[in-house]
């Protein structure tokens, strides 16, 4: 996925974030965080949707997440909220039209790693997770225009689609997670084609004893 607003340039092939043509540090959870938004734009991710993103089956202090997003806003210079938006009693927003400017293959995510899936047959394996608990020919994925399956090969501890062992190809989706053994997956669909993303409403409430930061 490439887009650019204002005078920035996201690149989540290239991990690079750039703003008038040079570079800016993001950590990697940073990193992650802000494609997560942008990946949901022009609609709010929850708490809960980006702790599961973020940190799965990992619980952490709130204070990371307000981190995040500190660090967020000061690469941006978003010293308004007006980027990243604070929706109150839901989560945050990236609030900020852009343009999608080069279309991305599907992937999946696995922690903080990737895997591009071209057209055609992956074959996922112990090698390509680098996790003992899966086969060496574990499972094949096979991307044919839009649509996305799996198919198990017969691996001694099983592929999981939405918690349910498969057997026979069994169609994916955006966000659908896929579980290789133990090994879980989130797959990442970017829509083909350039296209204009615009922000949505922006929704006001009062939260509760603790402010957002």
């Amino acid at each position: 996925m490439r887009i650019k607003f204002t005078n920035f340039t996201f690149d989540s092939r290239r991990r690079e974030l750039m703003g008038d043509g040079r570079a800016i540090a993001l950590t990697p959870k940073a990193f992650l965080l802000l494609e997560a938004l942008i990946t949901a734009a022009p609609d709010p991710m929850s708490k809960e949707e980006i702790y599961d993103r973020l940190w799965p089956d990992v619980f952490v202090e709130t204070g990371n997440l307000h981190n995040l997003i500190s660090e967020i806003r000061t690469a941006l210079g978003d010293d308004d909220h007006a980027m990243i938006r604070t929706m109150h009693r839901i989560g945050y927003a990236f609030a900020v039209p852009f343009v999608r400017d080069e279309s991305s293959a599907p992937r999946l995510q696995i922690g903080d790693e990737f895997i591009e899936l071209q057209q055609g047959e992956t074959i996922i394996g112990r090698e390509r997770l680098g996790t003992p608990d899966a086969s060496r020919r574990h499972a094949r994925i096979t991307v044919s225009g839009t649509k996305i399956t799996v198919e198990d090969l017969g691996s001694k501890n099983g592929t999981f689609v939405g918690g349910h062992r498969i057997e026979g190809p069994t169609v994916v989706h955006d966000h659908d997670e896929i579980v290789f053994g133990r090994t879980r997956a989130i797959v990442q669909v970017i829509d083909v084609g350039a296209s204009t993303v615009t922000a949505g409403p922006v929704v006001s409430g009062n939260r509760g004893s603790t402010p957002d930061r």
